[in-house]
């Protein structure tokens, strides 16, 4: 059962206000920290080597290669995807 919410009681418009702009501070400030991360995670590499954007290539197609391979002994194990889920 989800936990319920202790809402806190506002007596005045003025609390309301100022509950509001305290939320607002709060979005803008983690609106402005998932930019920043968003950027930082987009970022491309300009001063990769060559080797090193092998080197990348061939990690990701063994990730690719390690998903594939645990889907299939998913499905072999299991008869179908969806009694993977099934208990």
């Amino acid at each position: 059962m989800a936990k319920k919410k202790r809402v806190r009681p506002y007596h005045s418009l003025e609390e309301i206000q100022m509950r509001k702009e305290q939320l607002s501070e709060v979005i803008e400030l983690e609106d402005e920290e998932i930019k920043r991360l968003w950027t930082q995670l987009m970022e491309k590499d300009e001063e990769a080597s060559p080797a090193e954007q092998i080197g990348k290539y061939i990690k990701y197609g063994m990730m690719a290669y390690d998903g594939f391979m645990t889907l299939r002994k998913l499905k072999r194990n299991y008869g179908s995807f969806l009694n993977i889920f099934k208990k």
